[in-house]
């Protein structure tokens, strides 16, 4: 991997289309998870790469784990971006209490494609911070300067997404009782 990354920094054609093989589906996968729309993920995943093409020499990275890391934040900011751009991400102003949010619980009986399905569905706001702090680890206050929303919206668009989810685990679950 430490030839690629030198081959990369030196702006080789042959690496640049190696990184793009290996990594385009998992990037893909997580422009997908905040743009949900296979088109605006194609156009997002190549302003992804070019960012990198273009930044990677003016890196310190040397190892494939860092690649990955800086590749996945990339590919963040360039969905989060495109969610600003065209202005479809319209938190609402509401404030919450701040208190303990119960944890969501799923029973065995959920598959990890129904879970990805229900976060898929949420609105564009609970699933652009749900996914941005449950999956990726962002803090609240790091959410709102990339969202250029307040830190209790992003509370509270996080507090309705576990809610919403929690509604929809419920229901899958009945489903499948009802199934059997």
């Amino acid at each position: 991997m430490n030839n690629l990354i030198k081959a990369l920094k030196k702006n080789k054609p042959k690496a640049q289309e190696k990184l793009f093989s290996k990594y385009a589906d998992y990037l893909f996968r997580i422009c997908y998870r905040y743009l949900s729309n296979r088109e605006l993920c194609e156009e997002v995943l190549s302003q992804t790469f070019l960012s990198i093409f273009n930044a990677i020499g003016k890196t310190d990275i040397s190892e494939e784990y860092m690649l990955k890391a800086w590749m996945k934040k990339i590919a963040i900011n360039q969905s989060l971006m495109e969610i600003r751009k065209n202005s479809r991400f319209s938190p609402t102003l509401e404030l919450i209490e701040d208190r303990e949010e119960s944890e969501i619980t799923s029973d065995e009986k959920l598959l990890e494609g129904d879970l990805i399905q229900m976060v898929l569905e949420l609105p564009l706001g609970y699933r652009t911070v749900f996914s941005l702090y449950a999956i990726e680890g962002y803090k609240h206050e790091e959410i709102a300067q990339q969202l250029e929303i307040s830190i209790g919206t992003s509370k509270s668009q996080l507090s309705k997404a576990r809610r919403m989810l929690k509604e929809m685990i419920i229901k899958t679950e009945a489903n499948y009782e009802a199934i059997r």
